[in-house]
């Protein structure tokens, strides 16, 4: 399963599975979970501060498969920094450029955190058309271009820790754009779209240098559905 996440990581940013946990894991996770607030974040020091949160999340996290991966992927050891527990209203969609103006989860950007992997697991059922993430496949990978003129300048003593889209920083902050965020037209024309849907229980991890967004709905008739959803932040140690 290791090498199974870490290719797909590789390959496309995301991995996606329903695999992970069993029904039993799933429950437990549910009643740990139940009276969380709705944005209730909780700092991580210490992995074994998760215990206290929930002893099924703490235990699943210690999956080979898991620690594996992140140490594989990340190159070194790493750590988790954040515990987020989430329980979102989808929201109608509106225009692209609003969405972006406004700086929001519902356009289409990459974390401003270096590199980082999120590990999010569903507690419900997740209608394909209701506010599931959606993922621009590849888009973590940065251009031939864009890595050149990293190392260029690099050598200047500029930019030396960054890892994300250059090109597409600079055009934004020139036209005084939110930096970190893409038009929905430039990425359809770049990138294949997933759209993360399915039961509850389901998994799915991916490196926030892609690009990602928080789907919105076309019809009213889904706005009373909530995701509820338990988020983990990791980075290297």
């Amino acid at each position: 399963m290791k090498d199974l996440i870490l290719n797909e990581i590789i390959k496309n940013g995301i991995f996606i599975t329903n695999q992970l946990l069993d029904e039993d894991e799933k429950n437990s996770l549910k009643k740990d979970f139940l009276n969380k607030k709705n944005k209730e974040l909780f700092k991580i020091d210490k992995e074994e501060q998760i215990k206290k949160i929930s002893e099924t999340l703490f235990n699943f996290l210690q999956q080979d498969s898991i620690k594996d991966f992140l140490r594989d992927y990340f190159g070194s050891e790493t750590k988790c920094t954040n515990v987020l527990f989430s329980r979102a209203v989808p929201e109608m969609k509106i225009d692209d450029s609003e969405q972006i103006k406004k700086g929001n989860v519902f356009g289409f950007h990459n974390d401003d955190s270096g590199k980082q992997i999120k590990i999010n697991i569903l507690l419900n059922d997740l209608d394909e058309k209701s506010n599931g993430l959606e993922y621009a496949a590849t888009s973590h990978k940065i251009s031939k271009l864009d890595k050149f003129l990293i190392s260029v300048l690099k050598n200047f003593g500029l930019y030396k820790n960054w890892d994300k889209h250059l090109i597409n920083y600079q055009k934004n902050k020139i036209q005084g754009k939110k930096v970190n965020f893409m038009s929905e037209k430039e990425i359809k024309k770049k990138f294949k779209i997933i759209k993360v849907h399915g039961k509850s229980g389901l998994i799915y991890i991916f490196d926030t240098n892609g690009f990602h967004r928080q789907g919105s709905v076309e019809t009213e008739n889904l706005t009373n559905y909530k995701r509820e959803l338990i988020t983990l932040y990791y980075n290297k140690k």
